[in-house]
Parts: C-alpha cells; structure tokens; sequence
C-alpha cells in the first residue's frame, strides 16, 4: 500500500483553514474578555497562562506527534492489532500521568499563586484549569490517532467546535461574574477553557469509537513495554523541547528589558521595546506559521510512513515539496513586512514605530519557517533526541544574543534579531547534515531555494512599482493591499511559469482533483 504523495499536503491545507477559524474565535475570545475585566485584568489573567502552557508541556507535549508517528508506523506494516494496543496503552499512561499532575497542581494551588506568580488572585484559576490537563493529554492521543490515519478533517472540525463553546460558555460565566471581582473573571475565562477541552475530548472518544479500524484477532501485536518504549522515544524529548521552549519565553520576559536597560534606555522605554517585539513584531512574524504548522502536523506521520516502507524517492518528494512551500511563503510574507513595516504596524497596532524593528526581524523569518519544516522531518526519521538537541542549541544561541548583544546601545533590540538569525541559520545547518548523514535524501536547491527567489524579484518589482505610481491616488492602507494582492498574483503566476507549483498539484489539494498516484 502506497500513500498519496499529496494526502499530507490536503491535510495541511484543511487545517490551516481550521487554523484560521479558530484563531478568529480565540482573537474575538480575547476581546470580549479584555473588554470585560480591563487591563488589570488582562495582567491578571496573563500571569496564569504561561505556567498553564508549561503544565501542558509537561503533560503532554510530544504526545500527538508520538500516536500519529507510531500509529502511521504500523499502518504502513498493515498492523492495525497493533494501533489499537498503542491507544489503549497510550491512554492508560496519559490518563495516570496527568491525573497525579493534574491533584498536585489542585492540592498546591496556594502555592503555586502566591510564590510561582506572585499574586492570590490566580488561586481559584489555578485549582479549576488542573482538570483540563487531564482532558488535553487525553484528546492528544486521539488526535494523534487520527493525524496518522489521515483524518485530520475530524480533529480539525472539533477544534471549531472547541473555541465556540469555549466563547459561548466565557459569555455566559462573564455576565455572570461580573460584579464580584477581576480574579472570579479570571476563574470563568478558565472554566470556559475546561469546558472546551471536555467537549473535544468527548467528541474525540465518539468518533474514534465509530471510525476506529478493526483488526483480525489473529494479528501479532508487540508486547506492552515494546509500544511504551518506542512512544518514550519520541514524547520524552519533544515535552522537554516544549517545556524548555515556554521556559525560555518566561526568560525573555525577564531578560529582555533588563538588557536595555544595560544599553542605556529607561524602564519605561525598555518595556516599551519588548512590548513592540513580543506583542506585535513577532507576532506578525509568525503569523504565517497558521500554514507551516498545519503542514508540520501532517508530515510528521506522512514521513514516518514512507521511512517505514524506505521508499526514498517519495520521502525526497516530500522533504523538497515541502521546504519549497517554506520557501515560497516565507519569501512572499518576508516582502509584505519589508515593504510595509510602518504600514501594517499603523493599522494593525496604532504604532508606526514598531516599522522599523518589523523591517529587520523579516529578514532571518524564512530562515524560521524552513527550520519548522526540518524539526517536523526529523521527527518523521526518528530523530527525537537530535530535535532536542537541536533545540537546546537555539536556546544558547538566544539567551547568548540577548545578554550579550542587546546592552550594546548601538544594537539594543536589534541584538536579538541578530540571535534570531544566527540561531535560525546554525540550527538550519546541524539539521541538514543530520539527515544528509543518515538518510538518502537531499536538498533540491534549484527547487527549494533559486526558483522561489526568481519569482519574488518580480512580486518585489512589481509592488514596488505599484506603491509608487498609486501613493496618489489612494488610501495608503488600499494601496497597500491592491499594490500587495497584485502583486501576489504576479508571484503566482511566476511560480506556475516556472513549475515550482504544477496546476494539478494545487487542484489536488484544495480537493478539486484526485491526486496523482
């Protein structure tokens, strides 16, 4: 049995339109709760979710990817006794897993508020989202089940169905809770969280009951600590990548200003800087990840499948087609930002002078997306450990560039674009020899790297040229968007021209044609 080389890539695109409902949901989600307890509030509730972010880590960082990487393993083998033992086990070993750290964070909830946060309020918070740990680990095995089944329509239309109860649920507890106080808001919004995760969990069960592929008897399974060991394999090193990742954010926070301060600016302009940088700068930068991560998600399990079979002409089609999709996004949201940097930080955030600091972080952001791409691939080949390397590296490189580069008054904010890049480039590096060095499967650089080039450079041209002749006639926020979607076009078009994009390759995954075998 021979997957279709495009089935991973129908998945990305259905979760990226997925992606882009809920990340409307849980942006109208964030207004209404922002509106309804003020910015204190809003400070309040902040305190809470990176350590809320840190338990999930913890608890079940890596765990989807794991299911969906052994469940496609054994898919490929024909081996389905085997992918209903792996979820059975794998939901007993969440299910203890999270319940024992589920009652530790409850019973030391006071804790956990008043020396981890600094603040009483987060104390009821605290004790009603321990639950939810319990139903994200759970659903996270679900998902990975499905992921590695190819399903992913049905973890993606729950997902919709997840922030909309969250929101109607946030509503109803808000305009209930309204006249007692900021830190009873604060332990709605995180009931309506809890609710929303028990709802995906329970939509998740139905469907995996209904859907789930039934096996001969007669099949051999592998013995319990044989799945346990190989599924350890993978969660182990990708919780702790997650945990340290959410520990470095929590070290920006503290670093960051404290560095400029060193560089000679105020309190207050310092934390005016790293505002600018975390909460729109990067922000922005990221924004495009909604794509690269949808594909990430389904590659994982598409690459471990055809690893599984050592079918190296399909996995080089996949390795390339997909670092040409980082490639191509990367560099058509890269001239967007370089372009437009005053622009988009005036409409979007009211401060023009977040351009700047947005015209140079654009610069190591394709860098970041091809190293998303990478991570995801090495994870397909087996490469856990080598992805946690990986990650401790870029973390060195990071904290290095911030203390070292940021007190320079010179380089200030900039110090840590300067990291960005080094950090993106080195580990860009260290992941290209690791899978050089130990899998037939190479770069195509004419296809990956000079094609999308030679199709920007007129996208450049041509915006440029737009911008300039429309400056009189229109708004600049419609120039902007006319001279850019234009331009868009002409990028197409030059992607088509050249066959870094085929026609059928597109209508295969949009779904308007069936793909090619």
């Amino acid at each position: 049995m021979a997957l279709d080389n495009m089935t991973y890539l129908q998945g990305a695109f259905i979760l990226t339109l997925v992606n882009l409902v809920t990340g409307i949901l849980s942006f109208i989600y964030r207004i209404f709760l922002s509106k309804s307890i003020g910015a204190e509030g809003m400070g309040v509730y902040q305190l809470i979710m990176p350590l809320y972010m840190l338990f999930i880590q913890l608890v079940s960082g890596g765990l989807s990817t794991s299911i969906s990487k052994l469940v496609a393993e054994n898919k490929a083998r024909h081996n389905y006794s085997n992918i209903g033992k792996t979820i059975k086990i794998a939901v007993l070993i969440s299910g203890l897993w999270s319940v024992t750290f589920s009652s530790l964070i409850a019973f030391n909830a006071g804790f956990l508020a008043n020396n981890i946060l600094n603040d009483e309020r987060p104390f009821y918070s605290v004790i009603i989202f321990s639950p939810a740990i319990i139903f994200i680990a759970l659903a996270a095995v679900l998902k990975g089940y499905f992921y590695g089944t190819e399903q992913v329509k049905i973890p993606a239309l729950i997902d919709i169905a997840e922030k909309l109860i969250r929101l109607v649920v946030l509503i109803m507890t808000t305009n209930y809770l309204i006249d007692y106080g900021i830190e009873y808001i604060c332990a709605g919004a995180m009931t309506a969280m809890v609710t929303g995760e028990l709802l995906s969990l329970f939509l998740l069960y139905i469907t995996y009951r209904r859907k789930k592929i039934i096996a001969a008897a007669a099949m051999r399974t592998d013995s319990a600590m044989f799945i346990i060991s190989n599924m350890l394999k993978v969660v182990i090193p990708l919780s702790i990548s997650g945990a340290v990742n959410t520990i470095l954010d929590m070290l920006d926070a503290a670093l960051i200003p404290d560095q400029l301060i060193k560089a000679g600016f105020t309190k207050q302009l310092s934390l005016s800087l790293y505002g600018q940088l975390t909460g729109m700068v990067l922000p922005l930068i990221y924004f495009p990840m909604i794509i690269i991560g949808s594909l990430s998600i389904t590659l994982i399990p598409s690459v471990a499948f055809s690893f599984t079979y050592k079918n190296w002409a399909v996995l080089n089609k996949k390795y390339n087609d997909s670092l040409t999709i980082a490639s191509i996004i990367g560099l058509g949201a890269t001239i967007a930002f370089m372009l437009f940097p005053k622009e988009l930080c005036s409409v979007l955030f009211n401060c023009p002078q977040a351009g700047k600091l947005l015209f140079w972080s654009s610069i190591p952001c394709v860098l970041e997306y091809w190293l998303f791409v990478l991570m995801a691939i090495m994870n397909g080949l087996n490469f856990q450990g080598k992805v946690l390397e990986s990650t401790i590296l870029n973390i060195i490189i990071m904290v290095t560039s911030i203390i070292i580069l940021m007190p320079m008054p010179r380089l200030n904010i900039y110090g840590y674009v300067i990291g960005l890049g080094i950090s993106s480039l080195s580990v860009i590096l260290s992941c290209l020899r690791i899978i050089n060095k130990n899998n037939p499967i190479r770069v195509d650089t004419k296809k990956c790297i000079l094609k999308p080039i030679l199709c920007a450079i007129p996208m450049l041209a041509f915006i440029s040229l737009a911008n300039f002749h429309l400056t009189s006639y229109t708004n600049f926020r419609y120039n902007m968007m006319l001279s850019y979607i234009l331009g868009s076009g002409i990028y197409a078009i030059m992607l088509l021209a050249t066959g870094t994009i085929r026609p059928n390759q597109l209508l295969s995954v949009i779904g308007l044609k069936k793909p090619d075998a």
